[in-house]
Formats: structure tokens, C-alpha cells, sequence
């Protein structure tokens, strides 16, 4: 087993919920069978993250269809109870209400119940974090003016008032709709996802700044843009280049061919890159990475002790948002 060595930064208050986080969480997304990770292999994961001092742990129903919590409570146990656990309401399709699909977003006893199925499978009596799953998904919202509104805000009343909540949040990775969100003024954390790192900056100008004015806790998901931001290997230029992607237009294509030339420039995988300009940010309180082993998971521990990155390396990243993103 590789050793990993463990976290020296203090926890710090996420936003104005009432609990501590670290710099790193640990995602569940990739610990299931669907992703190839080997049961074993997960559970000696997420132990090596508790012993590494982590203690936020994002998951949800649809992450192996349920299997990511259950990995969760087989690993930790009752340590899971002292960890700051986010799971999710959302993506009903995926879940055990699948066959009621849709109407999960109109109706908050289907809602309750996949809420509910996540506390059993998840051995607890009360969630640190709810977020609303892909909460920039309009099935959520009714189109009314004068304010938020939606059955699900009915269904976070009572789980408040029942205790059963520490505090409820934002799935998001639409800026603009995460920022009309965040000034509704009813939600306490916010995981954005996706869309801010090293060549998607722009969020931090609208999505993270507005949730660092109304005091959320801040955590950012899927860092490396699902693999994307990983390679440092021109080819991967080419490969996207000829793919078309209407996601990956030809100026976010210049942007990661400027942020490989910045990490080899500096000597650093873009990896490293990547997740020490996240942690930089003090607005953001905890990055939360996927590795799928142990020997991924020491890589992210390690960075995360690095320190910021030099000053000149930070400043060559700022340069990133002079590339406009453009289009097919």
C-alpha cells in the first residue's frame, strides 16, 4: 500500500455552515464498479483519505447507482459520523426512484424518499450537506416572477426544521444561473463543477465571487474537467482539434496548449498545476478530486501541501483569459 501522507493545513469554516473543512475533499464519482475501480481498492481509498485528514466527502445516489454511499458507510463506518458527508437529491433517473423519473422534481415525497434511502445507506441520522443535483436544471424551478421558488424548497423547509440537514446547497456548473441562485439567499454551500480551473478562470469573476460576498461554503468538483485537464501531451491538441466538440471550442483547445506550455515550463504536471492554482484561490474552501487509488490520491495530498505556486507562474495563468473561447 502506498503511503500517503496526510494534510498540514488547518481545517477552516466552510462559509457559514457550522463545520470545518480542509483543502481537499474526496469525490466518490469514480469509486464504483461502472468506473472500473475495484471494490477493494475503494474502500482502501477512502480510508487513506481519513487517515490523511480528510474530511469532506462528496457523493450521490446516482454515483454507481447508490454504490458510492454504500462505500462510503462500508469504509468508514461510524467515523463517518465525524466526517462533513455532502450527498445530493437529484437525478431521479438515476437513483432508486428511476422509474418515476421526471416527477421527482415536482414532488417532494419522491424527493423524500431518495433522501431518505441515502441516510440508510449511509448509516446516519443527519446530513452536514444536502445539495440539489444539477441544481442550474430548470426541472427544478417554476417559472414564476417575484423570486425562487419550487416544490423541492418545501421539502428543505421541513428537512431543516426537522433536523435532519445541516445546511443545503447548490450543484451547479452554469455561472449565470448559479449566481441568480446564490442571491435568492437560501442556500448555504454551493459545489460548482466542471467549469472553473486553470482554462475555464471565468467563473471566478461571477459564480465564486457571489458566493464568497453572501458567505457559502465554496468546494469545486471535477477539477480537471473530467480528465481533460490532465495531459501535458501536444497530441491531445490534434485529438481535439479533429473531434469538433461543440463543449471544447478552438479557443478553450489554445487555452489548454498555453496552460501545458505553462506546466512544462515550470516543471509541474498539469495535475499539480491545476489543483495548487485552485487551492491558491482563498475564496474556495475545499477542492474536491476523484483519484480512483491510493497512489492518486497521495499525488493530490502531496500537491496540496506544496504550497501557492510561484508568483510568476500565477501570473502567466492570468494570461489565460486573454484567449477568447470562440466556437465551431
Amino acid at each position: 500500500m502506498t503511503d500517503t501522507p496526510v494534510l498540514t493545513a488547518e481545517p477552516r469554516p466552510f462559509g457559514r455552515l457550522p463545520v470545518r473543512v480542509g483543502p481537499l475533499g474526496l469525490g466518490t464519482y469514480h469509486l464504483t464498479a461502472d468506473r472500473l475501480v475495484p471494490h477493494d481498492e475503494a474502500l482502501r481509498l477512502v480510508r487513506a483519505a481519513a487517515d490523511a485528514g480528510i474530511t469532506l466527502y462528496d457523493t450521490a445516489p446516482m454515483y454507481g447507482l447508490g454504490e458510492a454511499e454504500a462505500i462510503l458507510a462500508e469504509a468508514l463506518g461510524t467515523r463517518l459520523g465525524d466526517q462533513v458527508v455532502i450527498d445530493k437529491i437529484g437525478r431521479f433517473e438515476k437513483s432508486i426512484v428511476a422509474r418515476l423519473g421526471d416527477r421527482g422534481y415536482r414532488e417532494p415525497a419522491v424527493m423524500l424518499a431518495q433522501f431518505e434511502h441515502s441516510l440508510r445507506v449511509l448509516g446516519l441520522e443527519r446530513l452536514p450537506v444536502l445539495l440539489l443535483h444539477e441544481s442550474d436544471w430548470d426541472e427544478w424551478w417554476d417559472d414564476t416572477p417575484g423570486g425562487l421558488s419550487g416544490p423541492v424548497l418545501d421539502l428543505v423547509d421541513r428537512l431543516r426544521s426537522r433536523g435532519l440537514v445541516g445546511g443545503v446547497g447548490l450543484s451547479v456548473r452554469k455561472p449565470g444561473r448559479a449566481e441568480q441562485l446564490i442571491r435568492s439567499g437560501l442556500f448555504d454551500a454551493m459545489l460548482f463543477v466542471h467549469y472553473y480551473n486553470i482554462v475555464w478562470q471565468e467563473a471566478g469573476q461571477s459564480a465564486i465571487r457571489t458566493a464568497a460576498e453572501h458567505d457559502l461554503g465554496i468546494a469545486i468538483g471535477a477539477p480537471y474537467r473530467q480528465g481533460l485537464l490532465t495531459s501535458t501531451d501536444p497530441a491531445l491538441l490534434d485529438r481535439l482539434t479533429a473531434e469538433r466538440r461543440s463543449s471544447v471550442p478552438p479557443g478553450i483547445i489554445e487555452r489548454i496548449g498555453a496552460c501545458q506550455d505553462i506546466a512544462r515550463g515550470a516543471g509541474l504536471s498539469m495535475l499539480e498545476l491545476g489543483l495548487r492554482w485552485l487551492l491558491d484561490d482563498r475564496r474556495v474552501h475545499s477542492v474536491v478530486v476523484g483519484p480512483r487509488s491510493v497512489a492518486e490520491l497521495a499525488e493530490n495530498v502531496r500537491w496540496a501541501g506544496a504550497g501557492p505556486l510561484p508568483a510568476e507562474v500565477t501570473a502567466e495563468l492570468g494570461k489565460i483569459t486573454d484567449i477568447p473561447v470562440g466556437a465551431w
